[in-house]
């Protein structure tokens, strides 16, 4: 008699596990701080990179004379 009284839980557990395994997606969508945090580096990096390209511009005239006499070329 026991079996037939516990045979409902079974079904129940399928359906709790089933939300469980719904609810454990759903949470796994959801940026963590982990992600946030590798997101803010990847974007400070690039800024870094920006601003090597303009110091080396800016070091060297040569270059951007000569792709501002390209620009002005195109212009024309």
């Amino acid at each position: 008699m026991t079996y037939t009284a516990n045979h409902s839980v079974p079904e129940q557990g399928k359906f709790r596990r089933a939300l469980a395994a719904v609810w454990a997606f759903l949470q796994s969508l959801e940026s963590s701080g982990f992600d946030y945090t590798l997101d803010r580096i990847e974007h400070l990096e690039q800024q870094v990179g920006q601003l090597k390209e303009k110091l080396r511009q800016s070091r060297d005239p040569g270059a951007v004379d000569a792709h501002n006499d390209s620009a002005d070329r195109l212009k024309h």
